[in-house]
């Protein structure tokens, strides 16, 4: 039987850099974030998102974010491979656990979910989640 996992994310760092212009506003850009999670996941996370804004603002991205913590009271690490848009109102991901990634209690952690962000800041995330 499964578990779920929700909660909210903080904002704590945001470093995006640019690679590639392009005519019209377009670009392609490199982000490394830092973010605190609350709720079932308590931790820290860090991560490097590879982006591709359009001219009109929406946005694609990419990446992997690693999470440091405890997920329904077991400690350690995991690994998210994480893809997502921006539709100009609201950035949603969809995540999936790296297996083989884990560490500690979460070593064996398979599980995939979402997180979604407004842009008031409200920054919310699931998770369904199996520990072999």
């Amino acid at each position: 039987m499964g578990s779920h996992a929700n909660g909210t994310v903080e904002m704590a760092g945001w470093d995006e850099l640019p690679y590639e212009e392009i005519d019209g506003g377009r670009k392609l850009t490199s982000t490394a974030v830092q973010q605190k999670f609350l709720g079932d996941i308590e931790g820290e996370g860090s991560a490097t998102w590879l982006t591709s804004y359009l001219a009109d603002g929406r946005a694609e991205y990419s990446g992997f974010q690693r999470i440091v913590g405890s997920i329904g009271g077991r400690k350690g690490s995991i690994v998210l491979r994480m893809s997502g848009g921006y539709d100009g109102t609201t950035a949603r991901s969809e995540w999936s656990v790296v297996e083989g990634m884990g560490t500690g209690q979460l070593s064996t952690l398979a599980g995939s979910g979402r997180n979604e962000s407004d842009r008031e800041g409200h920054n919310t995330y699931t998770l369904d989640y199996e520990l072999a």
